[in-house]
Order: structure tokens, then C-alpha cells, then sequence
């Protein structure tokens, strides 16, 4: 700095402070007020705040009409909601865009009546390339649309991102069959359905409605699990998930709209000598020698998550069970022993008296008498689904194709006399859903629960053959 500067800087300093120095202490000013806090906003309760007679539709593509993660969504609310009636609406057809969605929205989106609505789409909407900006806009103004329609039907929306697209699977199948070669989408295709859901996620922020990232967990088990097996994967034609991949799907969709949560997890405890009730207003008819033997009565809330087993990997993968739909039975104050736990009538486990101080967990015993109604539920909704609903997803399959073929010659009416033709299938086939339906209702009642602990009739755990599931009909 010029000499100059710096001198008239170093007089300016002196003179600010003598004014300082002279000037009259100003007397302090009173303490301001502190403004009233703003009154935070209650905390939203977990889940979606279902109610009796909610009407839930799953809108997507091909993976959707697999009635698969549908079906083991059903599952879950069919057991953790036995007094509410929900009815469900799978709206999927196989190669469907937004655009497709649009055709079909008041034969079969808006004439359900939804109070809720998933909407999966976005795999085939890309068009199996390389990021390109008028392929997204279509699907971005498709999609929109489709929102401003459920919006002005009062429909809660849930946007779920697309899935996974396994460029791994598709190398392994076309290593066994090089004519595939030519059908799969480019290298960057994951990355390109990665974008489309950061794209969902920040329009469901602007537009009040939830997310569900089930991209992210299908990436991340499938990189996890290729640490352990190279060759694994849950997409094996690359685009469509199996069962397993679709319970993860499933999982995903409850967990991230906070349905998960255990189903049981009461008991006794010994007090002065005497057994007392966990929750008494869930635990009755206590009886038994403290420490030694216990009986009680427990009303359940609800059924655990039962799916059947062509899923279970997928089950186990997450950790279902566990973290989504724990049932446990304590008894805390026994002594030092191994003891066998009886549900009406039933051994199902043998557990030493630490666990059962904790909780002795029993969802996944196939002899649970909770687990074998659930299993039924479970095997009548699958029913539902291979007789009733998946025929009808073929049913909208075809209307897709003669509409199209319909607005290509400028004929709609042979179109409109078919679909009015075919209208009758579709009311056969939602009666026989319902019909399954009402099955189902009257199978998840929850009934007491009659619970004996008992010393173990063996000294060891006893290492019981699991049942297994009924297999998927073809």
C-alpha cells in the first residue's frame, strides 16, 4: 500500500476512536421480548392411515401385472388389518407407459374409486436407451398428467421409482443365448432409470406425496450378494423381478411408508412370587407356578406377514420377519432351564429361560398356530390372484393392443363394441376376486391365543423339520 494510504487509514483509525472515546454511554436498552415460539407441528403418525372401506390401486407396467409385490402387499394388510375391509385394485399391463395409463384411466384407474395409488412406471418409458431429453419429457408430461387425474379424483398418491434394470443378467443370458444380443437396453439403461427417480422423488416433495426408492435396495442386495455368489441376481430376464426381488419391492413399499412394525410381544412376569400380566388388557386368565410353569390366554391384535414360500429368499433377505412383523411370547422370572413354549395345544419351539425373559420369536415357525393362518390367507390370495386378477391384467393387455391398432386405422368402433363385449369378462372375473376376497375376511379373524410355558420334555433343543410352503400354481 502506498505510504499515503497507509497514513491517512492509521488517522482515520485514531479519529473513530477518539469520537468513540467522547461520545455519551447510551443507556442499555431494555431485553427485547423473546417472540413466542411457533407451535411445532404435530408428528404424523407411522404408516398411511388406512380406514375401513380405503380402496388401494397399484398403477404400473409389466411388473406390476405380475400381481407379484401387489399380492404380497395384499398380504400384509389382509393380516395386519383384520377389522378394517380394504379392497385392492391391480392396474398393471404389460408394456405399459404413461401414456398407456392414460388410455385406460376411467375403465380402470378412476371407476375402482382409490383412495390410494402406487404408481410404478418409468422402465418402459425410457425406451431402453441412452438418456435422451424428448423420451423423458413424454414420460414427464405423461406422468404429470396422470397426477392432475388422480388429484382431481382425491386419490393419495405414492410414487415409486422404477426398478432395477440388471445389465448382468442380461450379459448372462446372452452368453447362453447370443440371439438375445439384440435385445437388451444400453449399458447406461440403470443409470438412465436412476435419473427418472431422483426425477419422481422431487415431485413427489413439490407435490405433497410419498416416495418409495425401491431402485436404491434392489441395487444395493444385489451388489451385497454378489460379494458371496458372483452370479446372483433377482431380475434374471433383467427387467422383470422374481419372486424374491419382488418381495423386496413389497418390503420396501411398507417400509418406507412406516407400516412395519411387530404384531405381539406380551407375556407375564413374575412378581412376589406370583405371575402377573404384561398388558392386562391383553393378557388374561394367568395361572402357573412363578419361576417354574405359566399359562395365560393373549388376544392378538392382528396375524404376522406370511407369504408363501416361493418368496422366502426374499423374506429372509430383508429380514422380514424380524423387522416387519415380529410376534414374540415372554415370560420374564423363570429359572434357569430350557422350557418348551405350547400355543393351543401346539410345541412350537424350545427356548431357555433367557430368551423367554426377552422374547421368544415365533413368526416364522411354520407350527405356529398364527403362522398357519396366515400361511391360508396368504395361499387364498394367491388364489385371487392366478384365477382373477392376473386374468384380467391379460384382459386390459388386450384392450391396449386393439386400441392401438383402433386409432391407427381411425375405427373405433369395432374397438368400442369389443371392450363393451369384454366388459362382461372383466365382472365375472372381479366377482370371482371377490368372492376370494370374503374368503379371505373371514380367515383373518383373530382368535385368543391359549399359551403354556412348560419345562422342555427334552434337555436340548429339538431341531424340527420345517413344513414346506405350497408351491406357486403354474
Amino acid at each position: 500500500m502506498h505510504r499515503s494510504l497507509l497514513v491517512l487509514s492509521f488517522l482515520a483509525c485514531l479519529a473513530g476512536q477518539a469520537t468513540f472515546a467522547q461520545a455519551p454511554k447510551a443507556k442499555p436498552a431494555p431485553p427485547a421480548k423473546k417472540a413466542a415460539a411457533a407451535p411445532k407441528a404435530a408428528a404424523k403418525p407411522p404408516g398411511l392411515g388406512l380406514k375401513d372401506g380405503d380402496r388401494f390401486i397399484f398403477i404400473g407396467d409389466s411388473i406390476t401385472h405380475q400381481c407379484l409385490y401387489t399380492q404380497y402387499v395384499e398380504d400384509f394388510f389382509y393380516t395386519r388389518y383384520p377389522k378394517l375391509h380394504l379392497h385392492f385394485r391391480n392396474a398393471g399391463v404389460g408394456g405399459d407407459r404413461a401414456a398407456d395409463a392414460l388410455d385406460r384411466f376411467d375403465d380402470d384407474i378412476a371407476s375402482f374409486k382409490p383412495t390410494f395409488a402406487t404408481i410404478l412406471l418409468g422402465m418402459n418409458d425410457g425406451s431402453y436407451r441412452d438418456f435422451d431429453a424428448p423420451t423423458f419429457k413424454t414420460y414427464a408430461e405423461g406422468m404429470i398428467k396422470l397426477m392432475d387425474k388422480l388429484d382431481a379424483i382425491h386419490c393419495k398418491v405414492i410414487l415409486m421409482s422404477p426398478t432395477m434394470y440388471d445389465l448382468q443378467a442380461f450379459e448372462q443370458r446372452v452368453a447362453k443365448e447370443p440371439k438375445r444380443a439384440n435385445n437388451g437396453a444400453t449399458e447406461n439403461y440403470n443409470g438412465v432409470l436412476a435419473y427418472y427417480g431422483k426425477w419422481l422423488q422431487e415431485t413427489a416433495r413439490k407435490r405433497g406425496y410419498r416416495f418409495v426408492d425401491i431402485f436404491s435396495p434392489l441395487n444395493t442386495h444385489t451388489v451385497q450378494q454378489r460379494l458371496k455368489d458372483p452370479a446372483f441376481t433377482m431380475i434374471p430376464d433383467a427387467v422383470h423381478p422374481a419372486q424374491d426381488g419382488q418381495l423386496v419391492m413389497a418390503y420396501e413399499l411398507l417400509r418406507q411408508t412406516g407400516e412395519l412394525g411387530g404384531v405381539l410381544g406380551t407375556g407375564v412376569r413374575a412378581v412376589n412370587g406370583q405371575w402377573q400380566p404384561m398388558n392386562p388388557a391383553q393378557v388374561k386368565d394367568v395361572a402357573g407356578d412363578a419361576g417354574h410353569t405359566a399359562s395365560y390366554t393373549v388376544l392378538p391384535k392382528c396375524l404376522p406377514w406370511v407369504v408363501p414360500d416361493d418368496a422366502q429368499a426374499g423374506f429372509k433377505l430383508t429380514r422380514a420377519g424380524h423387522t416387519g412383523s415380529q410376534e414374540s411370547h415372554i415370560a420374564v422370572g423363570l429359572a434357569a432351564g430350557r422350557y418348551d413354549l405350547i400355543i393351543n395345544g401346539q410345541n412350537v419351539g424350545v427356548f431357555d429361560e433367557r430368551m423367554l425373559g426377552v422374547h421368544a420369536e415365533i413368526e416364522e415357525d411354520p407350527d405356529s398356530p398364527t403362522h398357519q393362518q396366515a400361511l391360508k390367507i396368504a395361499l387364498l390370495n394367491q388364489q385371487r390372484n392366478n384365477d382373477a386378477i392376473h386374468p384380467l391384467r391379460d384382459l386390459y393387455g388386450q384392450r391396449k393392443g386393439k386400441l392401438r391398432a383402433a386409432k391407427q386405422t381411425g375405427d373405433m368402433k369395432a374397438f368400442e363394441t369389443w371392450w363393451a363385449e369384454s366388459r362382461t369378462k372383466e365382472t365375472e372375473l372381479m366377482k370371482k376376486a371377490g368372492a376370494i376376497e370374503a374368503e379371505i375376511y373371514k380367515a383373518n379373524q383373530v382368535a385368543p391365543l391359549k399359551v403354556e410355558i412348560k419345562p422342555a420334555a427334552t434337555l436340548a433343543p429339538t431341531s424340527k423339520p420345517k413344513k414346506p410352503g405350497a408351491k406357486k400354481a403354474a
